[in-house]
C-alpha cells in the first residue's frame, strides 16, 4: 500500500464508544477496507504493568480474543524480553520454540525471538505464521519495544475474508490440492539446513524427513533439496471456518524481484532455487495466481502504525500478518505459543483434538453455495423451521438476511403472512430506507425499524431473528440474564445483553438505536417482556442461536421453578461456549433441522434449487 492508502485505512477505522473513568479503555476498531474488527485496550496509566493486568482480567481478555482473535494493547507496561516472556505465558498454554525457521530471527530469551530480519526496504508479505507446515502456533505475540521512525507497521488480514475473497477455482484447486513447498539447502544462501533441522547430522535429518513425511535427496556440495506438501486452506478448530492457510505467494520465485530471481536462475539452475511452490500435484502456479492471492490480501489488509510498548496478540489461524518497509530503527520481538497440529497424536487430548478436526473437515467438504438462489431457499427454509418448532406468533416476528453484493438492501418476510406460508418467492427487497425494491407485498414497519437499524449499525452482522417465542416472553419479562445452568444456555454466556424496558412495538429511529447501543457487540439481545433478537455473521448462526435461546429459556424456567439453580463455572461455560456457539457447529445443526422441515413442509421442496 502507498502511503495515502494507509492513511485512508485508518481513517476508515471505526471505533466504539469507549468506557469513560477507567484505567482501561476498550474500543472495537473495524480497520480496512472491509471494516474487519479487531480489539484495542489502551492503558492511560503507564504504571499498569501488562502481565499483573492480564492475569487479574482474563476473562474480559479471553471473549475478546475469542470474538475477533485480534488484541492490541496499548499504554502499559510492558519491560524487557523477560517481561515480554511473563506477559505472554500469563495467556498462553505452552510457549514455544522457532523450529523449522523459514526465515532468519535471532533469539533474545528463552522463547523470544526478533521478529524477521529481513533488509528494512523489504516488504514481508501477509501470512500465517508456519502455515508451509503441518505443526504451527495457536497464538502469535508482537512486541513494539522500538517503533521505527516511519513504516515498519505489521499488517494483518482476516484468514477466513482473504479466503472468501479468493477466486472460487483458485481457492478450489489450493482447497483440493495443498501446496508443495519445495526447499534447497546451499551453504551461505538464505538458511543452512543445518539451521532449520537444528543438526549437522546428515542421519538424522533424513529421520526428521522421513518422519514428517517430506521427500528430499542430496546433491553435490553438502545440498540438501526437501519437498513438503501440506494443506492450502485449514477449517479453525473453534470457529468451524474455511481460512486461507499456506505460504505458497511467500515460498514462490515470482515473489522476488526480476534482478534477484533472475540471478538466482543464472547461478542456480530453475530446479535448485533456494525455495519455490507448486500446487500439491506439483503443477505450477501461474502469474495471475499469484496476483489473485495478492489482490486478497491487499483488501483485506488492516494497517496501523506502531507505538512503543505496544503488544498484539493473534489468533495465528485467523490472522496472518507481514511488516512494510521502515527506517530509522525498529525492535518488534515475537513470541508464539499453544500449538495446532495436523499430525495424529496419541494422548486423549490429542484424539479429541484429531476427531473434532476431522468431523469439521468432513462438514466442512459440504458445500453450501451462496448464490442469491440458495439463500433465499435457506432463508424460507428458517421460517418453516421456526414455524415448526412453535417459535412464532401469528403475523409477528420477521428474519432478515442482507442481500450479497448489496449492502444497503434485505431480504424479510413479507408482512400479514404466517411464518410457515413463506416462499423463496415471497420474500420482500427492502432498502434502508424502507421502500420495498422487490415483492408484491407490504414491509413490516416494526421490523423495518429493528433490523435497518442493527444491520446498518453491525456490518458483520448480515442475518437478524426476531420472534415472540412463548418461554421467551415469560422469560423477558423477568429482566435476568441467561444463566449458564446447562450446555445450551452457555452458548449465550458474555454474549448477550438486555434491553430493560418495553415502550410497545419498535416504531421511532430513536428506539432502534437504543436497541443498537444495547446489543453492543453481543449475538444475542433480550428485549424485557417483548421477545429476543438472535444475530449472526451468516443466516445458520442467527437462526440456531433463536432455537438455542427458546431452550435455554425453557431450562433456567423449570430451573427456578425446582429450587436454586447452581450456575456452571466461568472456565466452563467459556470454554463450552467456544466449542459449541461457532459457525460450523451451528451450520450442521441448521442443515438437520432443514431437513425436518422438507419433511414437516412437503410443499418447501419445489423451490429448492437443483
Amino acid at each position: 500500500m502507498k502511503k495515502e492508502d494507509v492513511l485512508q485505512s485508518l481513517k476508515r477505522a471505526v471505533p466504539k464508544p469507549v468506557i469513560a473513568g477507567k484505567t482501561v479503555e476498550q474500543e472495537i476498531m473495524q480497520g480496512g477496507t472491509e471494516h474487519t474488527k479487531y480489539a484495542v485496550l489502551s492503558c492511560n496509566d503507564n504504571n499498569t504493568t501488562l502481565k499483573d493486568w492480564l492475569i487479574a482480567n482474563k476473562p474480559q481478555v479471553d471473549k475478546l480474543y475469542t470474538t475477533y482473535g485480534a488484541v492490541l494493547f496499548r499504554g502499559f507496561k510492558v519491560g524487557n524480553e523477560d517481561d515480554f516472556q511473563q506477559v505472554c505465558q500469563s495467556f498462553a498454554g505452552k510457549l514455544l520454540d522457532y523450529t523449522e525457521p523459514s526465515t532468519p530471527r535471532t533469539k533474545v530469551n528463552d522463547k523470544v525471538y526478533t521478529s524477521t530480519e529481513y533488509p528494512k526496504e523489504r516488504h514481508i508479505p501477509l501470512h500465517n505464521e508456519h502455515s508451509y507446515t503441518d505443526t504451527w502456533p495457536g497464538k502469535i505475540w508482537f512486541y513494539s519495544r522500538e517503533a521505527a521512525v516511519s513504516g515498519g507497521e505489521t499488517p494483518i488480514a482476516d484468514a477466513a475474508l482473504v479466503y472468501r475473497l479468493m477466486p472460487v477455482a483458485l481457492r478450489d484447486k489450493f482447497e483440493q490440492l495443498g501446496v508443495s513447498y519445495v526447499r534447497t539447502f546451499h551453504k551461505d544462501i538464505d538458511l543452512p539446513w543445518q539451521k532449520v533441522f537444528g543438526t549437522d547430522s546428515r542421519e538424522e535429518v533424513e529421520m526428521l524427513c522421513k518422519k514428517k513425511g517430506m521427500t528430499f535427496s542430496w546433491k553435490e556440495n553438502d545440498v540438501l533439496q526437501t519437498s513438503y506438501t501440506v494443506q492450502g486452506v485449514a477449517v479453525h478448530p473453534l470457529s468451524g471456518e474455511k481460512v486461507w492457510f499456506n505460504q505458497a505467494h511467500l515460498f514462490n520465485i515470482m515473489s522476488l524481484d526480476e534482478v534477484t530471481r533472475t540471478s538466482l536462475i543464472e547461478l542456480l539452475g530453475a530446479a535448485n532455487v533456494p525455495r519455490n511452490s507448486f500446487l500439491g500435484d506439483g503443477s505450477v502456479l501461474s502469474k495471475e495466481d499469484l496476483d489473485a492471492i495478492a489482490a486478497a490480501y491487499s483488501k483485506a489488509s488492516i494497517i496501523f502504525p506502531w507505538q512503543n510498548n505496544d503488544v498484539l496478540l493473534l489468533d495465528n489461524m485467523r490472522f496472518a500478518h507481514g511488516r512494510r518497509p521502515f527506517t530509522g530503527n525498529r525492535k518488534v520481538l515475537v513470541a508464539m505459543s499453544d500449538p495446532i497440529s495436523l499430525k495424529p497424536e496419541v494422548t486423549p487430548a490429542g484424539a479429541i483434538t484429531n476427531a473434532r478436526r476431522n468431523t469439521s473437515a468432513f462438514f466442512g467438504r459440504k458445500a453450501r453455495p451462496q448464490t442469491e438462489e440458495w439463500l433465499r431457499y435457506r432463508l424460507a427454509g428458517l421460517y418453516r423451521i421456526l414455524a415448526m418448532e412453535g417459535l412464532d406468533e401469528g403475523i409477528s416476528g420477521h428474519i432478515s438476511l442482507k442481500v450479497p453484493g448489496q449492502e444497503d438492501l434485505f431480504w424479510v418476510n413479507p408482512f400479514g403472512l404466517f411464518f410457515e406460508e413463506v416462499t423463496p418467492d415471497n420474500l420482500i427487497t427492502v432498502d434502508g430506507k424502507g421502500n420495498v425494491v422487490a415483492g408484491d407485498y407490504p414491509v413490516n414497519v416494526a421490523g423495518f425499524c429493528i433490523h435497518s437499524a442493527l444491520h446498518k449499525g453491525r456490518p458483520d452482522i448480515h442475518c437478524i431473528v426476531h420472534t415472540h417465542s412463548p418461554h421467551g416472553i415469560v422469560y423477558t419479562s423477568l429482566g435476568l440474564p441467561i444463566a449458564p445452568i446447562n450446555q445450551t444456555s452457555c452458548m449465550f454466556f458474555e454474549d448477550h445483553a438486555l434491553y430493560d424496558e418495553y415502550n410497545g412495538p419498535v416504531l421511532s429511529d430513536n428506539e432502534a438505536q437504543q436497541l443498537l447501543h444495547a446489543t453492543g457487540e453481543n449475538h444475542t439481545l433480550l428485549l424485557r417482556n417483548h421477545g429476543t433478537l438472535t444475530m449472526g455473521t451468516d443466516l445458520e448462526s442467527a437462526a440456531i442461536l433463536m432455537i438455542a435461546a427458546e431452550q435455554a429459556y425453557t431450562t433456567n424456567l423449570m430451573a427456578m421453578q425446582s429450587g436454586t439453580p447452581l450456575p456452571i463455572a466461568p472456565d466452563v461455560a467459556r470454554l463450552t461456549r467456544q466449542w459449541i456457539a461457532n459457525p460450523m457447529s451451528m451450520q450442521i445443526e441448521f442443515d438437520a433441522y432443514l431437513r425436518k422441515a422438507e419433511r414437516f413442509y412437503p410443499d418447501l421442496i419445489q423451490y429448492k434449487p437443483l
